[in-house]
């Protein structure tokens, strides 16, 4: 690791019950940003789910979007951070991963969330001077999301990667985005 580089690690957490209201996230300690925990969905809006993110040194922020495999998709997404509403852009027909990446604006300061591999488990939100990469594994490889700090990130910056763990970011790579139309126009499948 860098010298300015720093790694966590969140448990994944799941309910029992019925299906589609079963809520599961991560939760964790952040080091400097203190616990913090997702929830998803912390509600429904309509027909949208809400992915939450709490904790008592970052800020509130939540992400709605229709639901894809249980959690919100950038279909319809919305991002709100402190009660505030962030426009989100991305090129949905672009090819490459850092072309089909989702931009927006918070504070004054330009962010990009991208795949940082062809697997939609491996992201990045990045800023100027600051990365944040998540890696979450795959089914039965562990129940975890390790997060890694690359700069002089605050307590938002964080909030809004560990945030997006909890969002279905499939669609940030162009075969991501065609096992998605699959799934939408063939669900038997």
């Amino acid at each position: 690791m860098g010298p300015r580089e720093s790694r966590y690690t969140l448990k994944r957490w799941k309910q029992t019950g019925p299906r589609w209201h079963r809520k599961h996230g991560y939760r964790g300690s952040l080091g400097e940003f203190g616990h913090v925990e997702t929830e998803t969905p912390a509600r429904l809006v309509g027909p949208h789910f809400v992915t939450e993110l709490r904790g008592k040194s970052v800020p509130l922020v939540t992400f709605s979007g229709w639901p894809f495999g249980g959690k919100p998709s950038l279909a319809s997404g919305q991002l709100t951070v402190a009660g505030e509403s962030v426009p989100l852009r991305r090129d949905r027909w672009a090819f490459s991963r850092q072309g089909r990446a989702l931009r927006f604006e918070v504070a004054g300061r330009a962010y990009r969330y991208y795949a940082t591999s062809r697997r939609h488990r491996h992201r990045a939100l990045a800023r100027e001077g600051v990365e944040i990469v998540t890696h979450r594994p795959r089914r039965g490889e562990g129940k975890s999301a390790t997060v890694s700090v690359r700069g002089p990130a605050d307590a938002t910056d964080v909030a809004l990667a560990v945030l997006l763990c909890g969002v279905n970011t499939r669609n940030l790579t162009p075969g991501g985005a065609v096992r998605t139309f699959f799934y939408r126009v063939f669900p038997f499948l």
